[in-house]
């Protein structure tokens, strides 16, 4: 025997009829029938000793029973009539009788204890063909499959037979209709006209010798037109996808019980102009998670760029972290100053300060997201937090309604008041100059937006059968399920959330860690400035004010400020800071230096050159100017054809031969 625990969306029979428990408080469990009725506070302890009470929440075949009359309690009376007419056929052709919980059901002839199920399937199969229930083996079982995976629902057949308009239409234009739209369903969007021609077209295309009796082009127009808008064809091709992407069966709404059960998260482009600190116009990226249950914004943040994993990772520390004051929030709107919102407890449970933003917090269970990468990877820091991951559809945002719908309030309540609003699409956007908006500006207009108006506004959506021309805000749902919930929710301490931002490998320098442009110091690490080596360094990239150095010997963390921040403690330190801020965002103009004096250097080298190549130049012509003269002189003296005198050896003298008669005499002999 195992200890029995009743949650919440359990299904229980009591008294004759299927309950929903749907809440728990000091007036004990709340039921809520299936079918028409009146909500009871009743105890359950009480009444589950009652002969009448049956629990639903196990893998017995009572829940299976008990979920099969709450979804046909949901259905239409010939739906209905349909799906139990094929329940009661399937359940006797796989368990040989028509109540398997029946201690006294008999089986007939054909379904005893000695017959296989495809005996019983092949049997039943003929039955009803002899019926005129066309059908076979094989549907059977496919109908028993589907039973089996998606409960009544299966049983449903998603077919439905066309609307007669009363025009009497031949049915090679009625097939060749069909085979038009089946060929246009990923086609451009046009008009009722073009889709008249192209079925002419295709029915004299299919049959040339056929003599067809036409209607007016008015009875084939107000025949055709329903059929296409059942197909999308009328409708935008964007319409047409997201309709294509639905799953084929019957529609079910997403139904939580209590806050954080499901939550939706998304990132859309905001339609607004934001100016960047360094002066550059961008249209930001806003990523928001929003709870089904009460409509309240679990958590948001604002990107100036395409959000990735990392984003989305910081952001879900932030939602299961306790909430912490927001720079530049007005005090007005604060968790201390709510009326709403139960504030007192909040703070006294850890889950806020009375500085921070009066918005609920809510523990998430099931998160459900797209499938883009930036999602994909961060899928993994969702299960690390124990949440439950649900991928939605691709290319489905109907698979996320409360987000979606989310961003269209945010577009058409808050965003369409900027100057800088840019519209929904090229189309609704004028010519006129906008003033963009400063991106810390939207950012604090938007905490404004939410904690003002976005909470505290009635939602179409929150409402309750017992009060049936009243709708509630999203801070009235929280508060009246924090009492009513069967959980308290318990916020990630500080050293948690620290543990949450990206990880970073610095060196401690005698002035502190050096972080991206920021210098961050403490003086509990004046005894880590001489040891070498890495340290471990958090930081939440978002808040550039602080960051956290973990001990080696304690592992605890140490938080250091940013240098920058002792600006506003000095004498008109604040001045200072704003005149800075007003200030444009300086160009580096070395570069631009740095170019111009290449090129002049360049074009000073490039003039030596060329004034040394000419006078080499120069000189080098001279002396082949010479070279040329003097070929060309011995070329004519060979062509020349004027006698020349013959060319003479001179005669040898003899050699004298010195006679010494006297000193001064000399002899030739």
């Amino acid at each position: 025997m195992q200890l029995r625990r009743v949650n919440l969306g359990d299904v229980i029979s009591w008294d004759g009829r299927d309950w929903i428990v749907d809440a728990h408080g000091r007036n004990g469990s709340r039921l809520n029938p299936v079918t028409d009725g009146t909500p009871r506070w009743v105890d359950m302890a009480t009444i589950s000793h009652d002969d009448s009470f049956e629990y639903h929440g196990g893998s017995d075949g009572h829940s299976g029973a008990a979920a099969d009359r709450i979804q046909l309690a949901m259905l239409d009376s010939a739906t209905r009539a349909d799906a139990l007419f094929w329940l009661q056929h399937l359940t006797e052709a796989r368990f040989g009788v028509v109540d398997p919980h029946d201690p006294d059901a008999l089986p007939r002839d054909g379904y005893g204890p000695d017959t296989t199920i495809e005996g019983r399937m092949e049997r039943k199969a003929q039955e009803l063909n002899a019926a005129g229930i066309k059908t076979s083996r094989t549907s059977l079982f496919r109908k028993d499959a589907q039973y089996r995976a998606d409960g009544i629902l299966g049983l449903i057949d998603g077919r439905r037979a066309k609307e007669s308009t009363g025009q009497k239409i031949p049915q090679i234009v009625d097939d060749a209709a069909h085979r038009v739209i089946a060929e246009h369903l990923g086609a451009t969007t046009r008009d009722v006209l073009y889709y008249l021609d192209k079925v002419k077209q295709r029915v004299r295309r299919d049959n040339p010798d056929t003599d067809v009796n036409w209607p007016s082009d008015r009875t084939l127009r107000r025949w055709l037109t329903p059929l296409l808008d059942a197909a999308g064809l009328t409708k935008s091709a964007q319409h047409r996808r997201s309709e294509g992407n639905r799953p084929k069966r019957a529609f079910q709404p997403i139904l939580a019980t209590y806050p954080g059960q499901f939550v939706e998260i998304d990132s859309n482009t905001l339609d607004v102009e934001a100016v960047m600190p360094d002066g550059k116009v961008i249209r930001p990226y806003m990523t928001a998670a929003i709870d089904v249950f009460t409509d309240s914004v679990v958590g948001f943040h604002i990107h100036g760029g395409a959000p990735s994993s990392t984003d989305h990772a910081i952001l879900f520390a932030r939602m299961v972290s306790p909430r912490r004051a927001v720079d530049r929030i007005d005090h007005e709107l604060s968790l201390g100053n709510s009326k709403a919102l139960p504030g007192p407890a909040m703070i006294a449970m850890g889950q806020a300060n009375s500085e921070a933003p009066a918005m609920p917090f809510i523990a998430v269970e099931t998160l459900t997201m797209d499938r883009g990468k930036d999602f994909l990877a961060s899928r993994a820091a969702a299960e690390t937090l124990g949440w439950s991951v649900i991928d939605a559809p691709p290319h489905s945002p109907t698979a996320k309604p409360h987000v979606e719908r989310f961003f269209r309030s945010v577009n058409s309540l808050f965003l369409s008041r900027i100057d800088s609003y840019v519209g929904n699409s090229p189309e609704h956007r004028g010519r006129a100059e906008r003033a963009a908006m400063p991106f810390a500006s939207l950012v604090d207009q938007m905490w404004a937006f939410i904690v003002t108006v976005y909470q505290n506004r009635p939602h179409s959506g929150l409402v309750l059968r017992e009060h049936p021309g009243r709708t509630f805000t999203p801070n009235q749902m929280y508060a009246a399920s924090f009492d009513a919930t069967a959980g308290i929710p318990l916020p990630f301490s500080d050293r948690d959330y620290i543990a949450l931002m990206p990880r970073n490998e610095r060196t401690i320098r005698s002035d502190g860690v050096h972080l991206g442009n920021e210098i961050y110091d403490s003086p509990e690490l004046n005894d880590l400035r001489t040891r070498s080596g890495k340290f471990e360094v958090r930081q939440d990239p978002y808040d550039p004010e602080r960051v956290w150095v973990r001990h080696p010997d304690s592992s605890e963390w140490i938080t250091c400020h940013a240098r920058s921040i002792r600006l506003a403690a000095l004498p008109f330190g604040s001045r200072t800071s704003a005149n800075l801020g007003a200030t444009e965002q300086a160009v580096d103009p070395h570069t631009q230096w740095s170019q111009d004096f290449l090129d002049a250097e360049s074009a000073r080298v490039a003039a030596k050159q060329a004034s040394t190549k000419k006078s080499r130049k120069s000189t080098d012509s001279k002396a082949e100017k010479k070279a040329t003269k003097t070929a060309a002189e011995k070329a004519n003296r060979k062509r020349d054809t004027l006698p020349r005198p013959v060319e003479s050896t001179p005669t040898l003298l003899p050699q004298a031969v010195p006679i010494r008669q006297h000193p001064d005499d000399y002899t030739i002999a």
